[in-house]
């Protein structure tokens, strides 16, 4: 079995790593699209929005799942302080360097003018956890970097048995019973944090770990088919049924698209091809990083998103709307993701944020 960090496993992680980076970019288009755009528009699009939103919410927990795969790897060896000096002071250095001037754009925003005060009370907001959304996952991950030298030592003496049922636990207490609750307009289904299912992503990263990549024709079409299907399915549920409830982290159907994306990656399904994938998922951290700023430049300073332009184009009916609005989104998305892209690669450029930061 290999280290995890190169051959077959690192290329499937590359490419799992660039196609999640897109799809956090597409679904931060289409949300900040929606939240600067007058509410009496969006209603007509809002099966076809919430649609797209359901087609990309497994981003995040696909990079949950890498984490879990690269860290919980049982032949890895991590200590407190390789883990500290080398990947939380990453995690804390970006928390910093990305998080202040974000809280202090927000300020500045707020009162129309810069003061030197500022610069401590920003830090004060990203310290607490108030920068630009977006920075949330790297609490959490940082978070999870913390507990991992304990968690791999639980793992190799908990067995195979204990894992999963502890897995299911978590699944059932806050994905399930969640999803449940919601759909019913209930509270009386007693419900874990809805946080626990970051750990679940986390763990199920080790278990693909523990295992070798195996490549399996057949069961790449059953995995494939399965994705498809239940894309199609939550789909369906929109445009059809009219199901409304907007997909969380946590929800059952978001928890089984990553796991079943990232076993299609493991299990062979993603080939790689003459896309430099390893180059492009080295950007993916620096551009999860700055693709906000293009996203905000354009929605609050430009004032041009998707539904200013779908506006303009004087479309009469709803279908044909859907349909440049598909397109108009993705345009959007290509236009952040290439500045965003070009500004990774700059800063990426610079040594120490390079080798200590990104």
């Amino acid at each position: 079995m290999t280290n995890g960090l190169s051959g077959p496993r690192k290329q499937f992680l590359d490419v799992l790593r660039v196609l999640a980076t897109c799809a956090v970019v597409l679904m931060h288009v289409l949300t900040g699209a929606t939240d600067v755009t007058d509410a009496s528009i969006v209603p007509e699009y809002r099966s076809l929005l919430l649609s797209v939103m359901d087609l990309v919410t497994w981003c995040v927990p696909i990079f949950l799942l890498i984490s879990g795969y690269l860290f919980l790897n049982p032949e890895r060896t991590l200590t407190y302080p390789v883990m500290i000096k080398k990947y939380c002071r990453r995690i804390a250095l970006a928390i910093l360097l990305f998080g202040v001037p974000y809280a202090a754009s927000e300020l500045v925003v707020a009162e129309r003018t810069f003061r030197v005060r500022m610069i401590p009370e920003a830090l004060k907001m990203t310290l607490t956890g108030h920068t630009w959304s977006h920075m949330w996952y790297l609490y959490l991950i940082l978070f999870l970097y913390l507990i991992t030298p304990l968690l791999k030592k639980v793992l190799r003496v908990l067995p195979v048995w204990g894992v999963v049922a502890m897995m299911a636990v978590i699944f059932l207490g806050s994905s399930v019973a969640p999803f449940l609750n919601k759909v019913l307009d209930v509270n009386s289904i007693p419900v874990l944090p809805d946080g626990g299912v970051y750990f679940l992503y986390y763990l199920c990263g080790y278990f693909f770990a523990v295992r070798e990549v195996c490549v399996d024709k057949g069961r790449n079409v059953w995995l494939t088919a399965a994705v498809a299907v239940l894309a199609l399915g939550m789909i369906l549920s929109r445009t059809l049924a009219g199901f409304s409830i907007q997909m969380a982290y946590n929800y059952p159907f978001t928890v089984l698209l990553a796991v079943l994306l990232f076993a299609a990656g493991w299990n062979g399904s993603i080939k790689k091809h003459r896309i430099p994938w390893q180059e492009a998922g080295a950007l993916s951290f620096a551009v999860y990083l700055v693709h906000p700023v293009y996203v905000n430049l354009l929605y609050k300073f430009v004032k041009i998103t998707p539904f200013t332009v779908l506006e303009q184009c004087g479309v009469q009916s709803v279908a044909a709307g859907q349909t440049v609005l598909i397109l108009l989104l993705a345009a959007f998305c290509l236009v952040v993701l290439a500045l965003a892209t070009a500004t990774a690669w700059v800063l990426r450029k610079i040594p120490v944020l390079r080798k200590f930061v990104l």
